[in-house]
């Protein structure tokens, strides 16, 4: 009736709304030729022979428990240390075609895929059997493409700019920058990205496009390199149902025009199915059909495996190929059934004959091929290379604003600082060694702070490479070291210049001397620059000589990077792997429903429910401003006891619905939610507080498992901290137990959870141990952001069932999904559906949604998936003009179609903060005394089983002891070792920058978890800061004591058990304050590389004023270098040094007197200004400033989660800015 009313054609409509499977596969098979207009590619077929695939399960010995390692030594190991993942897999992939590798969790899809794109050589891994590629079995004969399931990109860049760079340097000549632009033009189409093109790719704290952009860019960025054979692994993941179908009909487009694609995927909806050529189904490694899909099904028919009516023939054979553990009966039989499979195919005639044809068929057309005459394709020329790199480069680091910002602030505040400091300096011996200092400074600080940041901004950007590429006191035996440090050429090119110059006198510059004018003069000695030059064993003609030798290091140090990156190739790894793989846990979850009498219900309304974003940015009139609508006006209501579900194409503000209901949007200084409309928990608005205390929220990702712990101890722990306190550790232990039964997750309960470097349990696993979290309390609301997305559809449907199974209980449950099967939709009680854009197309009952859409002319196929038929339904096609244009028309049709039939909701309102009936399931933090213990024992766990950690806790203060001993022990008493000894104390300075480098190895990740955690109301700042310190302390003072046993017996700056005492503690005290600053920027910015700059500079310039470097600080500075550990460290360890030496000298060092120019550690201390400082006094102030540090760290902390500071910063740009424009 409606869509007459509109003057809409039924007949229009229904060919409009035919997006059912036979259409689908129509226009894939009958459409006009593809966008793309690549260059002809060499046809390659892939033969795949008795392949093995056998796996070292033994952990590396440094990932050995105690336990483990003791049976190793006694060559004592538990069950076989090999498993095998690929067990005799055959399969022909010829040229032209689209295979997919299909099966379940641990199937070995992923593992196949890498042998084949030789991603997987390493020594744990034994290969056997064969992968040849036109014959040759060396995957680099033939030109290939990689799509991994991460999306490694670079987040300043726009899609558009990230395509046009990749096709620059993957499009081979002799293409032109024409051909290149309107490659990535179709490219853009293609897939979809055209409304994104312009949008940057961003990161999960600056937002960009949506996660099934990212995932659409990188398949883009693999099509642009134009290869004859292209892996996808994955390449669906994390897309919504219609964009998946654009991308494999992409893939097909690409594999018609003579391309070999090989894809693996988990969940194909049916219409994918048809585009498909090859398929090879895997069940545990091993293969249970390879061939063309048109011959699939009915060999499982012959087999007694009928496809029933209306099912996606895809999730059949993965439910075919599942093993079943929810029960042993059903493991029996679900492995009895698989075995069949296994001899049926390996009996198969199919098989033998498809074996014998794919070698005749590779043997002639490997000779055929041999005749045809493609040009051989070139990689992008060097200069091609140099130019795009350096343009993107330069795009990269513009649109980095905080990376910039550090380093400008680094090299002018270096330079500003550096030039106060040393201002006007005299001509005195006090001047000199300022000079000395200065010079020191400016030829290695700078340098390390560079390196610094340079070191942290190549940890991320190597891994687009890496995607792209697989795409005179020293003795004698380290005397020769310094011949090969570039800061030695700095340092004395420097020196000479100061105190020589290019064309000076030779005695060199002449300085005040108070005894006479004449540089000749034995008294004024030391006031030469000869003799500066003599005393720190620097040669006196060295200008030129120094700067040819940068420049060597510069060019070595460029093309040792060049072959390390060039021939150290990166592959996949296998870090430690258990015995079984797969998803044990699917399917065994055990729910009991409650009585409703017994169950305080949650329903959640939406009225009038909008999300702006405002964003804030200086631009050429000072601050501006702007809106952007993420969510138009929504009324909805959500049910408990039920499954509300909130569905969409990529970018429609599903996950910004989701949070926005969590309050789990926060606001920066930059950036401003305006939330408008109410939210009603049962017809009444909750405080914020009662929100957080009664909803629980399980993010997309599971960052916020620790890694290194069992599935049991983190139900336990989190148990521990997120229960009542009445309740008892048993008590609470059994609740996790409860729960961990409950979620099905008793198999894998003793399993490590796993991270890139420890293999541990699956995915399907680690979304139920993140549920299992959040259960635990029992919350009234469950909101869940993508909880199937990445897993395979059997492991995907038993999630759902978990889901069902938690509702049931009573809770209000909402989630988001991408894509659903077709046996799941049933489950959806209430359907949210939006548009691009954020617009409400639907929003009610599960049931009624299909009639809605038949009413206004969109009925739905009988054969076709109702999930997907609606997201087809509201998504726009940016393919090709003419249907964009259809497609926006329809779906503003159906959004005026919903708004026509508004939600009423009841307006009983009552606005109460803590409204009674939910303010008595309010939980409150655990006291203190409870949650400190809890959070200290699973932090030491977890580091303790992390090698890699406990090295960066403890090897970098005993290297520095180590070479500190190297270069300096043992100290002498001579006139040359005054410079020593005062550059042994000024090396202590270096402990400032090990503690920011420990806080930096350990602290962001840690801060990270408890973000997530305190969110949940888990544990306090107090817990937390106090927990960290608590694990910190213990390897401080182990590695300090170490240093000051090194230092004053090895180096003997002291040999006495005072000494080693006051070395260590100002070791220790040092390393502190730098972890503390460390935890203060890495706690204001989330920019890891911006901390690292800021925190360096302020290291640097303390360092520069602690009174060895510099000995005539201006007042001002001196003032705030009173903050400053390395003063009192220096005013404390100079005068216990030096009191009460005696140096000696050469004859040619004494004065006209017969004395030494230095004689007594009391001349030393009168020279560098140390003669009045009280050391007990200062060992005091030294502990003083490290406590202060720390609390000061602390309240900074404390102040962020209270998100007081950018509030009030927002607020006054608020003031200082223009109106802001929607």
């Amino acid at each position: 009736m409606i869509a007459e009313e509109k003057g809409i054609s039924r007949v229009e409509a229904d060919e409009e709304a035919a997006i059912g499977i036979d259409s689908h596969v129509q226009a894939a098979k009958h459409q006009s030729r593809t966008h793309l207009s690549f260059r002809k590619v060499q046809p390659v077929d892939v033969h795949v022979k008795e392949l093995v695939v056998r796996v070292d399960t033994v952990p590396p010995i440094w990932q050995s428990s105690p336990s483990l390692l003791w049976d190793r030594l006694r060559r004592k190991t538990k069950g076989e240390p090999l498993k095998t993942v690929l067990d005799g897999v055959t399969a022909a992939m010829p040229s032209g075609s689209l295979t997919a590798i299909i099966g379940g969790s641990g199937s070995g899809k992923t593992s196949l895929l890498n042998v084949l794109a030789g991603r997987m050589n390493t020594g744990r891994v034994k290969i056997s059997g064969s992968a040849t590629f036109n014959g040759h079995d060396n995957i680099n004969s033939v030109r290939s493409a990689y799509v991994m399931q991460q999306d490694v990109l670079i987040p300043t860049l726009t899609v558009r700019e990230t395509l046009q760079y990749s096709a620059d340097l993957r499009l081979p000549p002799p293409t032109t920058h024409d051909e290149r632009q309107n490659v990535v033009n179709n490219v853009i189409l293609e897939l979809g990205l055209k409304e994104c093109a312009d949008t940057r790719i961003g990161t999960t704290t600056h937002k960009g496009c949506s996660g099934g952009e990212k995932r659409r860019t990188s398949i883009g960025v693999q099509m642009l390199s134009n290869p004859s054979v292209l892996f996808c692994d994955e390449p669906t993941t994390g897309l919504d149902a219609t964009s998946a179908f654009q991308v494999i009909k992409t893939l097909k487009a690409l594999a018609r025009d003579g391309r070999t694609v090989i894809v693996s995927i988990h969940a194909p909806r049916s219409e994918i199915w048809g585009l498909f050529d090859q398929v090879i189904l895997l069940s545990r490694g091993s293969v249970l059909y390879s061939g063309p899909v048109d011959m699939a099904l009915s060999h499982f028919e012959e087999c007694g495996h009928s496809i029933p009516a209306f099912v996606n023939p895809a999730e059949f054979l993965i439910d075919l190929a599942a093993y079943d553990n929810r029960s042993e009966e059903s493991e029996f039989f679900s492995r009895e059934r698989i075995e069949k499979l296994q001899r049926a195919w390996r009996e198969s005639p199919n098989n033998r004959l498809l074996d014998e044809k794919a070698s005749s068929q590779n043997r002639g057309i490997a000779s055929e091929k041999a005749y045809q005459s493609i040009t051989p394709q070139k990689g992008a020329s060097f200069g091609q290379q140099f130019r795009v790199l350096t343009a993107r480069t330069m795009k990269m680091t513009v649109r980095d604003p905080m990376g910039m910002t550090a380093s400008l602030f680094e090299a002018i505040g270096m330079a500003v600082m550096n030039g106060w400091v040393y201002l006007r300096l005299d001509r005195s011996l006090a001047g000199i060694r300022s000079r000395q200092g200065s010079l020191y400074t400016a030829s290695s600080l700078n340098g390390y702070l560079i390196l610094l940041y340079e070191v942290f901004r190549l940890t991320t950007d190597i891994q687009l490479f890496d995607r792209e590429r697989n795409e005179g006191v020293i003795p004698v035996y380290v005397r020769w070291i310094k011949w090969m440090t570039y800061t030695f050429y700095v340092f004395g090119a420097l020196c000479a210049n100061e105190f020589i110059g290019p064309s000076g006198p030779p005695e060199g510059q002449f300085y005040d001397c108070p005894f006479s004018d004449d540089p000749s003069d034995p008294y004024c000695k030391e006031y030469t620059g000869r003799f500066i030059l003599e005393t720190l064993g620097l040669p006196s003609n060295w200008i030129w000589r120094p700067m040819v030798a940068l420049v060597g290091f510069i060019t070595l140090f460029f093309g040792a990077a060049y072959l390390i990156l060039q021939f150290r190739k990166v592959d996949m790894d296998i870090a430690q792997s258990r015995s079984s793989e797969g998803d044990l846990s699917a399917g065994k979850e055990k729910f009991v429903a409650r009585l409703p009498d017994k169950s305080h219900h949650v329903s959640i309304r939406l009225d009038n429910y909008a999300l702006e974003i405002q964003k804030r940015r200086i631009g050429k009139r000072g601050i501006e401003s702007r809106r952007l609508r993420i969510l138009r006006p929504i009324s909805a209501e959500f049910r408990p006891g039920q499954l509300n579900v909130i569905m969409g194409p990529s970018g429609s503000g599903k996950t910004s619905l989701l949070c926005s209901i969590a309050r789990r949007l926060h606001g920066s200084i930059g950036t401003r939610y305006h939330l408008s409309g109410q939210m009603l928990y049962n017809s009444s608005v909750p405080s914020e507080n009662v929100i957080r205390a009664v909803s629980s929220f399980v993010t997309q990702d599971d960052d916020a498992l620790m890694p290194s712990l069992t599935v049991r101890e983190s139900l336990q722990f989190a148990a521990g901290l997120r229960l009542p306190s009445w309740m008892s550790k048993e008590e609470k232990n059994r609740r996790a137990e409860d729960i961990l039964l409950k979620m099905g997750l008793k198999d894998c309960a003793d399993n490590l959870i796993g991270s890139d470097l420890i293999k541990g349990i699956s995915g399907g696993e680690k979304r139920r141990v993140t549920i299992a979290i959040q259960i635990l309390t029992d919350p009234k609301v469950l909101l869940l952001d993508e909880p199937t997305s990445g897993l395979d559809a059997f492991t995907a449907t038993s999630i759902i069932d978990a889901l069902n199974g938690l509702a049931a209980e009573g809770r209000t449950l909402i989630l988001t999904i991408h894509q659903a099967r077709s046996d799941l939709f049933h489950y959806f009680s209430n359907i949210l559906l939006l548009a691009r854009g954020g617009h409400l197309v639907y929003a009610g009952k599960g049931s009624e949604m299909l009639p809605h859409f038949k009413q206004l002319g969109y009925p739905c196929p009988e054969a076709t998936n109702p999930a997907d038929f609606v997201l087809d339904l509201i998504t726009i096609d940016l393919q090709e003009k003419g249907r964009e244009d259809a497609s926006r028309k329809r779906v503003q049709r159906l959004i005026s179609g919903w708004e026509q039939n508004p939600v009423e909701l009841t307006r009983q309102t009552s606005v109460i903060s803590t409204p009674a009936e939910l303010g008595s399931l309010k939980r409150k933090m655990s006291p203190f005394h409870l949650m400190y213990p809890l959070v200290l024992r699973r932090s030491a766990i977890n580091l303790r089983r992390q090698p890699h950690l406990l090295v960066a806790r403890t090897m970098q203060v005993i290297g520095i002891a180590i070479i500190l001993t190297l270069f300096f022990a043992p100290l002498k008493k001579n006139y040359e070792s005054v410079q020593s000894r005062m550059g042994f104390i000024q090396q202590l300075a270096a402990m400032y920058f090990v503690g920011m480098l420990q806080c930096i190895a350990i602290y962001p990740y840690e801060r990270d978890v408890f973000y997530r955690e305190e969110s949940d109301n888990c544990y306090s700042v107090e817990a937390f800061i106090l927990q960290y310190t608590s694990l910190e302390l213990p390897f401080e003072i182990a590695s300090s004591l170490i240093f000051g046993v090194v230092a004053a017996f090895a180096v003997r700056l002291e040999s006495s058990v005072k000494m080693l005492f006051i070395l260590a503690f100002n070791c220790f005290c040092i390393v502190s304050c730098g972890e503390s600053l460390g935890i203060m920027f890495c706690t204001l910015f989330s920019h890891v590389g911006f901390s690292v700059n800021i925190t360096s500079v302020l290291l640097s310039i303390s360092t520069v004023l602690g009174g060895v470097l510099s000995l005539n600080v201006p007042a001002v500075l001196q003032a705030f270098n009173h903050l400053s550990p390395i003063k009192y460290s220096v005013s404390n360890l100079a005068p216990y040094a030096m009191t009460g030496q005696v140096f000696t000298c050469t004859n040619a060092q004494r004065l006209p007197n017969g004395n030494c120019p230095i004689e007594t550690g009391e001349q030393v201390l009168m020279l560098y200004n140390q003669d009045d400082k009280d050391p007990a006094i200062n060992v005091m102030a030294l502990g003083l400033v490290a406590i202060g540090y720390r609390l000061v760290a602390y309240l900074l902390l404390k102040a962020m989660r209270s998100h007081g500071i950018s509030k009030s910063i927002w607020i006054g740009l608020s003031k200082s800015s223009k109106k802001p424009q929607a």
